[in-house]
């Protein structure tokens, strides 16, 4: 069997060092390699923009068509497939990545799903493991509502020139209030688990809350610790007293919930804000609110201002699902079409997405990056107010955890 061809020095030496040897000295070379964190990160020969970064995993079973989970990974282009090393039970996928990137990744023993389809994805993300040998890590939480749920550990790196997020450490313990709850909503027959943050100086009545709500909610205060983000920036006097409120579509609701649905965009507005303020007696203001989200978290909160503009009068959206279609009485219609044949409304904008959010798969009509940067055009030609940022990453949580203060410092910063 012809070898495999392997860029990486220190996997090739490794590899050369193990060929045809005993287990114990496979063993010894493989303590070796790993000595240091991986994945393996080397410069490459007259390229000073990019690192070849080169992902290892040695499982503890033999498997035929293992997988690399990677947002800057392009699964169609075979990106995400593992090769082996023949003798050794490594196993190994490099990428050329610009120097300011910064991504999770995750092993799994199946191989990558080829389709946007989003039980193929929930399947595929329960099979998912973290790194042994990075200590960097970020844990999405199990949902509480979904017994089919578990919780994910993914590892992270972040390579030399990768923007730092400093309002991410909260130098010590929170003392913000939590408040867990399951709201029952009318409008949507059913109940939504929603997790509300007050500051520890909480003062009704007499001070005037920005109004923070937050789509999965889940995942934006694990992976993106918003709380700690929002409570830093509070702290640092850029952000003025706030309120956080994270909203979880919960088992088998979210893409109904997120995807153009003008039920959720009414249970957010007419039911779930008008109960906070009773509740927390907050006198809110459209400019005081933001409504925020990723991918179809996105879509929907620019969804739900786009219908009451004199709710959410600021949408953070991070990499939104801009792409996505709703059918009506007129055919597909996109959140695009629907800003374009609207007079402007009093809505300001903060909107990111990856360089690597590129692909296209089957039954998408464009990626979600070309979808952002359209919506971006469209907001942009009829005089919204808008900022814009890319990121070298993909569709991943920990680049939103440091563009959401960014975002959060366009739309209300001091």
């Amino acid at each position: 069997m012809k070898p495999p061809v392997v860029r990486s020095s220190r996997l090739e030496q490794f590899r050369r060092r193990a060929r045809g040897q005993s287990p114990h000295v496979v063993a010894d070379e493989w303590e070796k390699l790993t000595s240091e964190s991986l994945p393996l990160v080397e410069p490459i020969a007259g390229n000073g923009e990019s690192l070849r970064v080169t992902f290892v995993w040695r499982p503890r079973r033999r498997l035929t068509s293992p997988s690399l989970y990677c947002p800057v990974a392009n699964p169609l282009a075979g990106e995400s497939e593992l090769v082996s090393l023949p003798g050794t039970g490594v196993w190994y996928r490099s990428l050329v990545l610009p120097r300011a990137t910064r991504t999770i990744y995750a092993f799994s023993a199946r191989p990558t799903p080829q389709a946007d389809e989003t039980e193929d994805w929930v399947a595929y993300f329960r099979s998912i493991g973290a790194d042994p040998y990075n200590p960097t890590r970020l844990t999405m939480f199990k949902d509480p509502d979904d017994p089919k749920d578990v919780g994910v550990d993914v590892s992270e790196i972040a390579l030399p020139g990768a923007p730092p997020q400093p309002w991410t450490q909260i130098p010590e313990p929170s003392r913000w209030k939590v408040v867990s709850e399951r709201f029952a909503s009318e409008r949507l027959g059913g109940a939504r688990r929603i997790w509300v943050f007050t500051p520890p100086d909480f003062t009704p009545h007499s001070v005037q809350y920005n109004l923070l709500l937050g789509l999965d909610g889940l995942a934006y205060q694990s992976v993106v610790p918003t709380p700690k983000i929002v409570e830093y920036l509070r702290a640092a006097g850029r952000l003025g007293p706030s309120v956080v409120v994270l909203v979880e579509s919960g088992a088998g609701s979210r893409e109904r919930d997120l995807a153009h649905n003008p039920e959720f965009a009414q249970f957010l507005a007419e039911e779930l804000v008008p109960w906070l303020q009773q509740r927390y007696h907050l006198s809110l203001r459209a400019v005081q609110t933001v409504l925020f989200g990723s991918s179809l978290g996105g879509l929907a909160a620019a969804f739900a201002a786009y219908r009451y503009p004199e709710v959410f009068g600021n949408v953070l959206a991070q990499s939104g699902a801009f792409f996505w279609t709703a059918p009506s009485d007129r055919g597909a219609t996109s959140m695009m079409s629907e800003f374009a044949s609207a007079a402007r409304k009093p809505i300001k904008f903060y909107l990111d997405a990856g360089t690597f959010e590129k692909v296209v798969y089957p039954g998408m009509q464009m990626s979600l990056l070309a979808g952002v940067r359209h919506l971006r055009d469209v907001l942009v030609a009829k005089g919204y107010a808008v900022k814009y940022a890319e990121f070298e990453g993909g569709h991943d949580y920990s680049c939103w955890a440091g563009t959401l203060a960014d975002g959060l410092l366009y739309l209300l910063g001091r």
